[in-house]
């Protein structure tokens, strides 16, 4: 999981580069990253791998499976990965061969002249295989070309108390509009009880990424739609006003400590959240603490005049394969056994990307006695709909949102008022990081 990811951009600050960057210098590599053919490769060659220990064990598998592999992995702090490149880009070599990020919106910088690390697959990854995954790795590609492979999503659903719901004698809404009529009447109904919590980033990954606010809207590489008076934005403004004022949902954080308590006390009637909230979450001692036989995963709702009901998506990790490798068909493979094998990816500790993997996955998750039903088919149909409408940036947004919309959520003010700050925030974030803006 990956509660609360920093940024590519904003981790520029501690690399020795200029990082303000024209549109004109990033269009010169619309067409993709270096792939490495001007590299002299060796099949021999050793290949390293740098990532956290939660993935030391597929490589160790990898290795296992192919003896005659030359790798070597290396727990690195993911927080050091763009310091240690740009380091590795100025003196000319050592780079890692391949790095699982676990900050997918790094892969826009990564693949960018400033890093000029990232090597385009298409070319590299059966056709077969990149299919297969939820999604189609639509997050990794760039340009048209595709620049990572996607490990694990963070799709959403709406989690839910199910016997509270039915003691309630409640139906879990299908639309924001019944989510809306929902907490309107649970506030009257049963005061203190909420059904979502807006004090936090998550506002944005659960409710905003959800429905389509175009605040990372990629055209292409150079060029990005912002624009938080689109409807898609102040839709979701309106209804969480009204909702938050009722009382229906938190202006705490999901993971105040305050929330937690909330939660544990039988008082979270359901809350839109990631795939990996179930076992992170809602199962710990720590978290939520639901008992066993209560937490249920409905689908997400749906717009008014939408046939998608969309998810947004707070987590993942990817795996990005160098251009600069003298050993690329080893690095590749190696990325995509630790993406795609079902041997370690169905026993991995979140949702996998890659579908015959997640399938494997689910077997665990259907007859855990923790859910009041199995999840599977809501997590699997929730996989291939997070809102295409958001991709990865090379500017942050989680920070100029805590400072506009988190904090009018702390200040009892109005989302909806809050949003033009944000949108002249993003506009300079992006235009610094090399974006032509429009709105839309």
């Amino acid at each position: 999981m990956n509660s609360q990811r920093k940024s590519a951009w904003a981790r520029w600050a501690s690399v020795p580069v200029v990082v303000a960057l024209s549109a004109a210098a990033l269009a010169g590599c619309a067409s993709g990253t270096a792939t490495g053919d001007d590299n002299k490769q060796d099949p021999k060659a050793e290949i390293l791998v740098w990532g956290d220990a939660t993935r030391q064990p597929a490589f160790e598998a990898y290795q296992k499976a192919n003896p005659d592999a030359n790798l070597k992995f290396e727990a690195i702090d993911s927080a050091t990965y763009l310091s240690k490149i740009q380091l590795a880009n100025k003196v000319g070599k050592g780079w890692p061969d391949l790095i699982f990020d676990p900050s997918p919106n790094d892969i826009a910088a990564l693949q960018s002249p400033l890093f000029n690390y990232a090597l385009a697959l298409d070319d590299h990854v059966d056709a077969d295989v990149q299919k297969d995954f939820a999604t189609q790795n639509s997050g990794c590609t760039i340009d048209g070309h595709l620049y990572c492979l996607t490990n694990d999503l963070a799709q959403d659903v709406m989690w839910y108390n199910k016997p509270l719901l039915e003691e309630f004698g409640y139906t879990l809404p299908t639309t924001w509009d019944e989510y809306t009529e929902l907490g309107n009447k649970l506030a009257e109904e049963h005061p203190g009880y909420v059904i979502g919590a807006a004090g936090e980033v998550s506002l944005y990954f659960e409710y905003l990424w959800a429905s389509g606010c175009p605040i990372q809207t990629v055209k292409s590489s150079t060029e990005v739609v912002i624009n938080t008076a689109d409807e898609k934005c102040t839709r979701v403004a309106t209804m969480l006003d009204g909702l938050i004022a009722n009382g229906s949902v938190s202006s705490l954080s999901q993971f105040d400590p305050a929330f937690n308590k909330l939660a544990a006390s039988g008082k979270l009637l359901m809350i839109p959240g990631p795939s990996w909230y179930g076992e992170y979450i809602f199962k710990p001692e720590t978290g939520y603490h639901f008992p066993a036989g209560a937490l249920a995963a409905g689908a997400m709702p749906s717009w008014s005049g939408e046939e998608t009901n969309w998810s947004g998506a707070r987590g993942g990790g990817i795996y990005v394969v160098s251009a600069h490798s003298k050993n690329i068909e080893g690095a590749v493979a190696a990325a995509v056994f630790a993406a795609t094998d079902l041997g370690y990816q169905g026993t991995a500790p979140t949702y996998p990307a890659y579908k015959p993997a997640a399938e494997a996955w689910l077997k665990k998750v259907s007859t855990d006695p923790f859910y009041a039903e199995d999840p599977s088919a809501v997590l699997i149909d929730s996989a291939d709909k997070i809102n295409p409408a958001e991709s990865a940036t090379r500017y942050p947004v989680e920070s100029s949102i805590n400072a506009t919309l988190i904090a009018a959520v702390k200040a009892g003010q109005s989302i909806e008022e809050a949003l033009p700050a944000l949108q002249s925030q993003l506009a300079g974030l992006a235009a610094s990081a090399g974006y032509g803006v429009s709105e839309k």
